[in-house]
């Protein structure tokens, strides 16, 4: 059982959103306003998210009249995001089979720009390393402040996160070079309290190197080759997460050594694979926290 459970976890494609769409495209007059608590217009922007079959993201600006209008042909469950400067964002799942004309009316609550740092173990901070925010209200979907953009922390693992919900609980999701992915705990900050406390990161990942030969065991390059972290290990807190997934499947092509490197691979079960058309390869391994591991896929077609 624990097997069959792992093939289907490897088989997982790990998108950190179900917008799988299955249905014909159908087209759909979306129209709407963007609003404060008190009723009054904002000038922001939506955006509209769909996967068909890859991530694809349109934006719109949104005036000072606070009313927008979008017609497109939309394939499945799709998402619109709405976002203006000094608010805290929202979003909309739309579901798939919805046709003609869809009113969206959002109403953004009053937000604050919120600032902290990503440091290791000894508490050096960690440059580079992209920070999202999730919201987890209780029983609402969990929802994210940004859409299809990377907040980054500078040369001294410091960030800034702009329009961050006043009162709302949330979650700051971090994934640092060579780290597996790490989140915060749970928070919620009263207006006026905008310093996070350092979100310390734990042992690094492993690095994985994987060779590519063909049947005369020369290197072959251009290959693609996929690294697929188990994710067993997740625990229900990275629910909505962007970014622990992104750890989870990584992809690379490999250079003209025929070597490919993975970085921040989460301890545990991982598979490395290519597949082409004449043929796939794969191999099973175990790795470790800081563990360097080198793997030879051979191209026997």
């Amino acid at each position: 059982m624990k097997n069959n459970n792992w093939r289907r976890l490897a088989r997982c494609t790990l998108i950190f959103f179900s917008l799988i769409g299955t249905a014909a495209a159908a087209q759909i007059e979306i129209v709407g306003t963007l609003r404060n608590s008190a009723g009054n217009p904002l000038s922001g922007r939506i955006a509209i998210f769909q996967e068909v079959p890859s991530l694809v993201a349109n934006y719109y600006q949104v005036d000072k009249t606070g009313e927008f209008g979008v017609t497109g042909n939309f394939e499945g469950e799709f998402v619109i995001h709405a976002a203006a400067r000094y608010h805290a964002s929202a979003e909309r799942v739309v579901p798939s089979g919805t046709a003609g004309r869809l009113a969206v009316n959002f109403v953004l609550a009053m937000g604050q720009d919120m600032e902290g740092r990503v440091v290791d173990g000894a508490g050096n901070g960690v440059p580079d390393a992209v920070v999202q925010v999730r919201y987890h209200e209780p029983e609402k979907p969990v929802r994210r402040l940004l859409f299809g953009t990377d907040e980054r922390t500078d040369g001294d693992g410091r960030f800034l996160i702009r329009s961050v919900g006043i009162q709302v609980p949330f979650v700051v999701d971090v994934l640092a070079p060579n780290y597996p992915p790490a989140s915060s705990k749970r928070l919620k900050l009263p207006a006026g309290t905008t310093k996070l406390e350092d979100i310390v990161l734990g042992a690094p990942g492993a690095s994985v190197v994987v060779q590519v030969l063909d049947k005369a065991d020369v290197a072959v390059s251009g290959v693609t080759v996929m690294l697929l972290a188990d994710p067993a290990g997740l625990g229900t807190d990275t629910r909505g997460s962007w970014l622990h997934h992104r750890a989870f499947r990584q992809r690379g092509l490999t250079s003209s050594l025929g070597n490919v490197r993975f970085t921040g691979v989460p301890p545990g079960r991982i598979i490395t694979r290519i597949k082409t058309a004449d043929g796939t390869a794969q191999q099973r391994s175990v790795v470790a926290s800081g563990q360097d591991l080198r793997i030879t896929l051979r191209m026997l077609w």
